[in-house]
């Protein structure tokens, strides 16, 4: 009986079949695991007029309307993290916590003023938020983006306490 060789095109194809069914598989235990980092939120913060639009965008030029922005999430599993802004291509801008413990169910709360490790403030773009989990080795980078522009300031005075009617 003739041996019969095997194509190189058919070994090919075979090794495509088996990455589909290994990846297929991997991605089915993925969505099967609970979320570690949920219920993330960007709100440019501190808001004068409790009406205005919340909106993840901030302008830090020290007049009291949304010179920072609020960073609120939870996580489903207790740890230790890092929590840093970075550029969406992963460019570290700064590190907001350094080994946080992150209670599991609890929302953390976080404020970015704008500026960057370096001196100075970060230039105006978008930003994300990633949050390194220390014990299980994860790095985390939740969808959405924080919108940092630049505008002259209006100083208003003191910044206030509370909020103004009318003011935003």
């Amino acid at each position: 009986m003739p041996r019969r060789r095997v194509s190189a095109a058919g070994v090919v194809f075979a090794l495509l079949v088996l990455a589909t069914l290994a990846a297929f598989a991997i991605s089915q235990r993925l969505k099967r695991d609970p979320l570690v980092l949920d219920k993330v939120t960007f709100v440019g913060a501190p808001i004068l007029n409790p009406k205005a639009p919340r909106v993840p965008a901030f302008t830090p030029n020290d007049d009291c309307r949304f010179d920072q922005i609020r960073i609120r999430f939870r996580v489903t599993r207790s740890d230790d993290a890092t929590v840093q802004v970075v550029k969406p291509g992963g460019r570290l801008i700064v590190t907001l916590e350094r080994d946080r413990f992150l209670k599991r169910y609890r929302f953390h709360t976080l404020y970015w003023d704008g500026r960057s490790r370096r001196p100075g403030s970060a230039p105006p773009g978008r930003y994300k938020l990633r949050v390194k989990l220390l014990g299980q080795d994860r790095t985390l980078v939740p969808p959405g983006t924080m919108r940092l522009h630049r505008a002259p300031s209006k100083p208003i005075g003191e910044c206030l306490d509370e909020p103004v009617e009318g003011e935003g």
